[in-house]
């Protein structure tokens, strides 16, 4: 019989997490039919990003009693059991204090944003990343930005892009629509800024060929001005099927160091949903986007227009079917389940031997 081997998920949030759920829960199943026997805890609760995406601001509170709890559960954890960590152990706390608990545990880190910048300049937490980096076991980056960033501190270094769950069978979405083509976008309240950030440029796109926006994220979010908008409530359920109610998905982005260290998963679950997408010529878009095969990457107002114009003609979208479904297939669920446990495996090989 095959020995089981241990492996403890520790996360920065709950389910309700994009982070979390994508590259931690969502491989929980295929990783215990690998072998591992895990167990898993996440830092903030799902009540706490419900009250951030509410408008509420981030809980001091809940950030203290997330504190406590963590330290608790490190506490109870056994010393020899491999970690597998989102970003750090210990949010806004001196490397000092999570080396304490870190001592003698092998551990990996998972990457998929740049969470790194947020402590840039704050003179105690600059230096936590690169020291966690350097100290782990092995690397989990979810682009070439944070790929090439981290390289340099540790060698154990793998790129794992961020890929949506296998969609649920037999679910239909009936939205009524008019004689307007459909635009999707797909996101939290928090980068929904992205979008409103966009809205001239939008606008002069609606004014060249008159389209309908889908926000899948939550219904009470504001419409785009001079756009017809359509909020609708993000979920597991529904996020696939709700795009390929569209015929084209947008990712705007500003060209900040954070947005260059972010993942293009839009762009991948337009791909997964068999419809084209413009992008802002960020960072890991500018790698997924295959430029006239699959949609454009647009750096100027002008740019996206003219991407809309001829993403607009039925003719032209349909010819670029064939290259999005091949492009898909680089970012199955089933790829990446099996490339995560053969790193986890060679990772930890001392440690389950």
């Amino acid at each position: 019989m095959k020995k089981s081997r241990p492996l403890s998920i520790w996360c920065r949030y709950g389910n309700l997490g994009a982070s979390s759920r994508l590259r931690f829960f969502q491989f929980i199943p295929e990783l215990e039919k690998a072998g591992f026997s895990i167990d898993s805890h996440h830092f903030f609760d799902d009540l706490y990003l419900k009250q951030l995406y509410s408008g509420n601001g981030k809980s001091k509170t809940a950030y203290i009693a997330a504190l406590f709890r963590r330290f608790k559960e490190l506490a109870a954890t056994a010393p020899a059991v491999p970690l597998f960590i989102e970003y750090e152990l210990l949010p806004f706390m001196p490397y000092l204090i999570e080396k304490h608990f870190l001592a003698k545990r092998p551990y990996i880190l998972n990457f998929d944003d740049a969470v790194d910048l947020r402590y840039a300049k704050l003179p105690v937490l600059c230096q936590k990343y690169p020291q966690l980096i350097a100290n782990a076991a092995g690397i989990i980056a979810a682009n070439d930005e944070l790929f090439n960033r981290f390289a340099p501190y540790n060698k154990n270094i793998f790129k794992l892009p961020t890929v949506p769950p296998l969609p649920p069978q037999d679910v239909s979405i009936d939205i009524p629509r008019g004689d307007l083509l459909r635009i999707g976008w797909i996101g939290t309240p928090v980068t929904h800024r992205f979008l409103r950030e966009h809205t001239a440029t939008l606008q002069k796109m609606y004014a060249a060929h008159p389209f309908e926006l889908l926000v899948i994220a939550k219904e009470d979010l504001p419409d785009i001005p001079g756009i017809p908008t359509r909020n609708v409530n993000w979920s597991g359920e529904t996020e696939h099927a709700l795009l390929k109610s569209c015929q084209l998905g947008i990712m705007p982005l500003d060209d900040s160091p954070f947005a260059r260290g972010k993942s293009a998963f839009k762009l991948i679950q337009y791909l997964r949903a068999g419809i084209p997408a413009i992008a802002s010529a960020v960072g890991e878009n500018t790698r997924v986007i295959v430029e006239n095969k699959t949609g454009f990457c647009a750096s100027t107002s002008d740019e996206w227009i003219t991407a809309w114009q001829k993403l607009a003609d039925t003719g032209f979208r349909a010819s670029l079917s064939p290259a999005i479904a091949d492009e898909a297939e680089k970012y199955s669920f089933e790829r990446n389940a099996k490339l995560l446990a053969e790193f986890i495996t060679s990772t930890f090989k001392e440690y389950y031997e």
